[in-house]
């Protein structure tokens, strides 16, 4: 890594991707009924959307092929659903990069498609 690199690796938070999360978050929680939650969940109220009593969602984006799902962000968005008896819900976007979204797909557990089909126990 050179010295100029090293310096301005931050700079990529202000990329394609990262512009488009907010505009992804006003997206999903259009189509979907919901609201934005303030500060993307900084504060008390977890996840980026919410449709209250129904469903509680993080947003991702990326410009690149793949992402990594972890534990830690499945924890994070169950704790929060959960305790207000919602459903945790990732959505993750691809875009090509310059900030166009490609495709996007939904990671939910499998509990709640149980649920939401009436077959859990």
């Amino acid at each position: 890594m050179t010295r100029e690199s090293f310096l301005n690796r931050h700079s990529t938070s202000n990329g394609p991707s990262h512009k488009r999360a907010k505009k992804q978050e006003r997206e999903v929680a259009k189509k979907l009924g919901g609201c934005r939650t303030p500060g993307s969940g900084n504060g008390d109220i977890k996840g980026d959307v919410r449709v209250k009593g129904f469903v509680r969602i993080e947003c991702k984006t990326t410009g690149k092929r793949s992402f990594a799902v972890t534990m830690d962000m499945i924890e994070k968005i169950e704790a929060a659903a959960l305790s207000a008896g919602e459903i945790p819900v990732l959505v993750v976007e691809f875009n090509d990069g310059m900030g166009h979204r490609l495709r996007e797909v939904a990671v939910v557990p499998t509990y709640a498609i149980e649920h939401l089909r009436g077959t859990d126990e």
